[in-house]
């Protein structure tokens, strides 16, 4: 299957909304986190994400995976979960990573393993771990690692 990267156009919103929240979800429930799960068209940081330089994955129209970024920092990386394992993930890193000044970061949840393979077969290495502990607006304990890339 083949597809195209191209930067975000309005039109696929709803499109990037879908893969979002499936993706989103995906990680979420790998951490026990499914209660915390927003919409990203009801997320508070919407306008941060929209901020983002954020390439698209786009296969015969549909959108499949996306990247955001910041100068220096790996924001979202998602791929649709049915999409997963067919070099979409590596083919927007690629993409993303000859925009970004050095160094890079990123923040992962530490369980994630597939997206830490993934970060890591880019030379991004785990330089923190931190620990959040349950409260009302997270009700159980979560970990996420900080990565760099030099």
């Amino acid at each position: 299957m083949t597809f195209q990267i191209f930067l975000y156009q309005q039109k696929y919103f709803n499109q990037l909304c879908q893969v979002m929240d499936k993706g989103r979800m995906q990680e979420l429930k790998n951490e026990n986190l499914e209660a915390v799960f927003v919409s990203l068209r009801n997320a508070p940081y919407l306008d941060y994400f929209l901020s983002c330089r954020i390439y698209i994955a786009v296969e015969r129209q549909k959108l499949v995976g996306f990247v955001g970024a910041k100068p220096h920092h790996l924001e979202f990386l998602y791929v649709d979960p049915d999409k997963q394992g067919q070099g979409i993930g590596t083919a927007l890193m690629k993409r993303v990573l000859l925009d970004l000044n050095r160094p890079v970061q990123l923040d992962v949840f530490t369980h994630n393993l597939k997206a830490k393979r993934l970060y890591q077969k880019f030379g991004f290495q785990v330089i923190d771990s931190v620990t959040e502990k349950g409260s009302d607006a997270y009700p159980v304990d979560f970990s996420q690692d900080k990565m760099k890339l030099n």
